[in-house]
């Protein structure tokens, strides 16, 4: 970062109508505009997860041009600045990622205008009297100020100021924090400035309150038990947390679908089984199989293990039948099916789900063919996207109408597409047969039964 420069003194207006100074903290030239700093502001307001961890999301409680009429007294009026104007107040409610270490916390953010032209200042007003009742995640201050100021074209600069309480005095971590914020500001404006768009949309098809609340609760309820019975030679914090947030998206997309517990779904290529696991412990009718038994189905309890079964895939479409060992992909009309990171049967997954018609999730991880050969789809991009683009265009030609939708989870390989709704299409065998028609499947399908470990 640039080197700083000392910021011009900032004054509010007491309750007793005296003037009292901010404390100058940092101030540094920039290069954007004024409506820049405005729209860095609000993304910052909107996503205060970017700037810390410990922080979940922001929930805005009312956005509005003028302080809102009914203001509870517990709530901070906006403060009164000299030469500057409020023009929209922004109450928001910080969710912790951690609401069993962490208490939520409300603050009141408001713009406003300058007299002169070119300058425009952003305040955040704390609703803790005292600093024992701001939670970790929050600097130690009454308010904050952000002071955008331009004098002249080339005069530009952001200042941050803190209100402080009088028995916290200015300190590193403080100092920190400032520092911190004043880099991420420029940071976006710069972005902001060269036309940054981002490439990755969340939350396309369910509210990130509604996830991010459900996964919480799951959390709560499934995390500590999981971890602590783990037996894979896996890193149990990141298939715990990745399974739980993909419950989590489930159920909110069932709940959209207006799907009962006893609707029914199957985790094609399960894995160690957790996903299982906690969707029945919420209630929900399903089960999984995988190629494999893992350690993990011994110690998931009785109501879970009885639901995994070891078989391996040799679809109706290619002949097979059901046998010691083996599914024949056919499942009743409308069962959900999953199909998370399931390697060689991703491909298989919309061919499958429309030849029983049957909703479903696919997470596309491994690039295998019909056949189950690994292939490097063609196409332009990374091989991950080559392969999601394929695995699509098989559902569309089929007659799935897709949705995408990026997920919130630990994982690289983050995309799931979604079936629901069918329209027109090719048939499930023209579509097969265009493909290779599946040759050689059921012998690698028999193989992968008798060989090692894959799968997570």
């Amino acid at each position: 970062m640039e080197t700083t420069i000392q910021p011009t003194p900032l004054y509010y207006q007491t309750t007793s109508d005296t003037l009292e100074q901010w404390t100058p903290i940092l101030s540094k030239p920039c290069t954007f505009t004024q409506e820049i700093f405005t729209s860095v502001m609000h993304e910052m307001i909107l996503n205060p997860n970017y700037n810390s961890s410990w922080i979940l999301r922001a929930d805005i409680l009312s956005d509005s041009p003028t302080p809102p009429l009914q203001l509870d007294m517990s709530i901070p009026r906006p403060m009164l600045i000299p030469n500057f104007t409020p023009n929209r107040t922004v109450l928001r409610r910080f969710v912790p990622r951690n609401p069993q270490r962490d208490a939520a916390a409300e603050q009141t953010c408001t713009f406003y205008e300058g007299s002169q032209d070119r300058q425009a200042l952003v305040v955040y007003q704390s609703h803790s009297d005292t600093p024992e009742a701001l939670p970790y995640y929050l600097p130690t201050v009454r308010a904050l100020a952000f002071w955008y100021s331009q004098d002249g074209e080339d005069g530009k600069s952001v200042s941050i100021y803190y209100r402080l309480f009088p028995d916290v005095p200015l300190n590193n971590r403080l100092e920190r924090t400032a520092l911190h914020l004043l880099t991420r500001i420029h940071k976006l404006g710069n972005g902001f400035t060269a036309g940054y768009t981002k490439r990755v949309y969340h939350d396309q098809i369910i509210p990130r309150e509604h996830f991010q609340t459900t996964y919480l609760s799951l959390r709560e309820r499934h995390a500590k038990r999981l971890i602590d019975r783990w037996v894979e030679n896996t890193d149990p914090g990141k298939h715990v947390f990745e399974d739980i947030l993909i419950a989590a998206f489930l159920i909110e997309l069932w709940k959209d679908m207006d799907r009962g517990l006893e609707a029914g779904f199957v985790d094609i290529g399960c894995g160690n089984g957790v996903l299982v696991d906690i969707l029945i412990r919420e209630g929900y009718t399903g089960w999984g199989f995988d190629a494999r038994r893992r350690k993990t189905w011994g110690v998931l309890g009785s109501s879970t293990e009885q639901n995994l079964h070891e078989l391996v895939l040799v679809p109706r479409l290619l002949g097979g039948n059901v046998d010691d060992g083996i599914h024949d992909g056919v499942f009743p009309a409308g069962t959900f099916i999953i199909s998370n990171h399931a390697d060689e049967l991703t491909p298989w997954t919309p061919l499958l789900a429309m030849d029983s018609e049957c909703p479903f999730l696919m997470i596309p991880c491994c690039s295998h063919d019909l056949s189950g050969r690994r292939h490097r789809q063609p196409g332009k991009g990374s091989q991950y996207a080559c392969l999601v683009e394929w695995v699509a265009r098989l559902a569309e030609d089929v007659g799935w109408q897709i949705e995408r939708e990026v997920l919130r989870i630990p994982s690289t390989r983050n995309v799931g597409i979604i079936g629901r709704k069918i329209g027109e299409g090719m048939t499930v065998e023209s579509v097969l047969e265009r493909e290779g028609g599946g040759s050689g499947w059921s012998e690698r399908a028999l193989a992968l039964k008798a060989g090692g470990n894959k799968g997570h």
